[in-house]
C-alpha cells in the first residue's frame, strides 16, 4: 500500500512541475510577444483626411492605417499591414514643386530590408520611424526616404507655421526637434537661437587717436575682449551710436560724431550680425552719414535697423532676420536726434518714437490715459500697429530703443510708458540704450497673456567716458529663444556685467 501511495504522490509532484514549467513557458512567450509589440501607452493616434493636391489625390488616416485615394475615388496606396501609422503631414518638403507625405509610424525592427552591413541582427520589437513618400496628382505613391532612428520618441508632429519645409517633433517631456530636407534625406537643425546684445558703441576722439597711433588705423582692439561671446552667439547686436563716414574731414568725436568706415570693418570682423542705428547722434553727419552707414552695413551683410537710405520712398519699420527656422523682426527707435527735425524732407531716414507722446509726458507728467492730443494717440496706435504687422510674418520680436535720461540709473516715466506700448503690441524683448549707465531689467505682462522682457539700459559697450564707475561699466543682454510646439518662446535670459572702458 505504501508503495502505491508513494507512486501517486510522485505523480502529483511531476504533474505540478509540468504545470509550473508550462506556466513559465507561457509567461516567457507572452513577455516576448508583449516586448516585441510594445508601443508606449502615452502615444496618441490621429485620424484625419487631408488633400495632397486641390482636386487631386487625398489621404485618409484611420485606425492606424493610411490610404491614398485619387480624384476618381480609387485607393492607390495602403500602408503595410505591419505598419501602425501615428500621424501624417503633407508638404513639399524637398521644395521640388510636388508634395510629399511625411508619415510617422511604428513597425517591427529598426531597419527591415535596408539594414546596414555592420548590423548583424535587426530588432524584432516595435520602433518609431519617419517615412517620406512622393505623391503625384493621380495618387501614385513612391517611397522616397525613411529613417531608422530619429533619436527620440515623438508624441506629436507638425509643420512649422511660417516655413512648411520644416517639421517639428515633440517628445514626452515636451522637448522639440526640427527637421528639414537636406541633400538626400532629412537632417535635424538646432531649435534654439542664442542672442547677445551690447549697449552704446560710442567712438570718442581718444579712441581715434589710439587707433591712428598704435593700431595702424584699425579698430579691432575694441572688440577683441568680447570675441568669444560675439562669435558663439547666433545673433550678436550692438547700438552703433556713431554713424560711419568715408572722408577723413568728416571724422569727429564728442559732441558731433562721425566714425571712419574702419570702425564698421572692425564690427564686421568681430562677427556682429545686427546694428541698431536709431539714436540721438544718427544725424550728426547729415544725410551723407546716414547713406554711408546704410550702404556699408548692407554691403557687409549686417542687418542695420532704425535708419534708412535717403532714397527710400517707403517707411520700413522693421527688418527680418532668420536663424534656425525662426523669423525674428527687429525694430529700432530713438526719442530724437541732436540735429533739428528733417522729417519733412526725409520722412523715413530715422525711426522715431512717438514724439507727440514724449512731448506730452515731458511737459506735465500726465498719465498715458489722460493724454488728449489726437496726434499723440495716432502715433501710439501706429507704433502698436507696426508691431502687430511684424507678428504676422515673424516668430519673435526684438525692439531696440534709445530713450531715458543720460547718467540716470532710474527708469523715467517716458521709458515706462513706451515700454507699455511695446507690451501692448506684443513685442518679446525690448533693449534700451542712451543713459550710458546700466538700468534694471524687468518682465511686463502682455494683453495676449505672454511676457515681455525689458532691458531698460545696457549702458556703454565701447566708449571713453570715465566720469564715473557707472559709465565705465556696461551690461551684456543674453537670452535664448526656442521652438516649442506652441510657437517660438523665450526660454531664458540674463544680464552680464562688462568692462565698457576701452583702455
Amino acid at each position: 500500500m505504501k508503495l502505491i501511495a508513494d507512486k501517486i504522490k510522485a505523480k502529483k509532484v511531476f504533474m505540478r512541475l509540468l504545470l509550473f514549467l508550462g506556466i513559465a513557458v507561457a509567461v516567457c512567450v507572452i513577455f516576448v510577444f508583449a516586448r516585441n509589440n510594445y508601443i508606449p501607452a502615452w502615444i496618441g493616434w490621429n485620424d484625419k483626411e487631408i488633400a495632397v493636391y486641390d482636386g487631386g489625390a487625398s489621404i485618409k488616416l484611420g485606425k492606424k492605417k493610411l490610404e491614398v485615394i485619387n480624384s476618381g475615388g480609387e485607393t492607390t496606396f495602403v500602408s503595410k499591414k505591419d505598419f501602425k501609422v501615428q500621424d501624417v503631414l503633407v508638404t513639399d518638403i524637398d521644395r521640388d514643386g510636388d508634395n510629399e507625405m511625411i508619415v510617422l509610424l511604428w513597425k517591427h525592427g529598426k531597419y527591415g530590408m535596408h539594414k546596414p552591413f555592420w548590423v548583424e541582427k535587426d530588432e524584432k520589437n516595435y520602433s518609431q520611424h519617419v517615412f517620406i513618400y512622393d505623391v503625384d496628382r493621380d495618387g501614385k505613391v513612391t517611397e522616397k526616404w525613411c529613417a531608422s532612428d530619429m533619436g527620440s520618441v515623438a508624441g506629436r508632429i507638425k509643420l512649422m507655421e511660417k516655413n512648411n519645409s520644416i517639421f517639428m517633433m515633440e517628445d514626452k517631456d515636451k522637448n522639440c526637434t526640427l527637421w528639414m530636407w537636406e541633400g538626400w534625406g532629412v537632417k535635424t537643425i538646432d531649435n534654439k537661437v542664442r542672442v547677445v546684445a551690447f549697449g552704446d558703441n560710442l567712438i570718442h576722439e581718444p579712441i581715434y587717436e589710439y587707433a591712428r597711433n598704435k593700431e595702424k588705423g584699425e579698430f579691432d582692439f575694441l572688440y577683441e575682449p568680447f570675441l568669444d561671446e560675439i562669435q558663439s552667439a547666433d545673433i550678436a547686436a550692438l547700438n552703433a551710436e556713431t554713424v560711419l563716414v568715408d572722408k577723413d574731414s568728416m571724422v569727429g568725436g564728442y559732441p558731433s560724431f562721425g566714425s571712419p568706415v574702419k570702425v564698421g570693418e572692425a564690427i564686421r570682423r568681430a562677427g556682429f550680425d545686427v546694428v541698431s542705428c536709431a539714436n540721438n547722434h544718427a544725424l550728426d553727419r547729415g544725410i551723407q552719414g546716414i547713406d554711408t552707414t546704410v550702404d556699408f552695413y548692407k554691403d557687409a551683410e549686417i542687418t542695420c535697423v532704425g535708419i534708412q537710405s535717403s532714397g527710400d520712398a517707403e517707411y520700413k519699420p522693421y527688418e527680418l532676420i532668420s536663424r534656425n527656422g525662426m523669423r525674428i523682426a527687429l525694430f529700432s527707435y530713438t526719442y530724437g536726434t541732436n540735429v533739428g527735425d528733417i522729417s519733412e524732407d526725409y520722412p523715413n531716414v530715422v525711426h522715431y518714437l512717438p514724439r507727440k507722446v514724449m512731448q506730452e509726458i515731458g511737459k506735465n507728467e500726465t498719465a498715458p490715459d489722460e493724454m488728449k492730443d489726437p496726434a499723440a494717440n495716432e502715433q501710439e496706435s501706429k507704433l502698436i500697429s507696426d508691431i502687430h504687422s511684424a507678428r504676422q510674418e515673424a516668430d519673435f520680436i526684438i525692439a531696440f530703443v534709445h530713450w531715458g535720461e543720460e547718467y540716470n540709473k532710474e527708469v523715467t516715466s517716458e521709458q515706462k510708458h513706451i515700454a507699455d506700448l511695446f507690451a501692448q503690441g506684443c513685442a518679446d524683448v525690448v533693449i534700451g540704450t542712451h543713459p550710458h549707465v546700466v538700468q534694471k531689467t524687468e518682465t511686463l505682462d502682455r494683453p495676449d497673456g505672454g511676457k515681455m522682457i525689458v532691458y531698460y539700459s545696457l549702458g556703454n559697450f565701447r566708449a571713453d567716458q570715465a566720469q564715473s564707475e557707472e559709465t565705465k561699466r556696461g551690461a551684456e543682454a543674453v537670452f535664448t529663444i526656442a521652438h516649442t510646439y506652441d510657437g517660438v518662446s523665450l526660454i531664458d535670459y540674463d544680464t552680464k556685467e562688462i568692462d565698457a572702458y576701452w583702455k
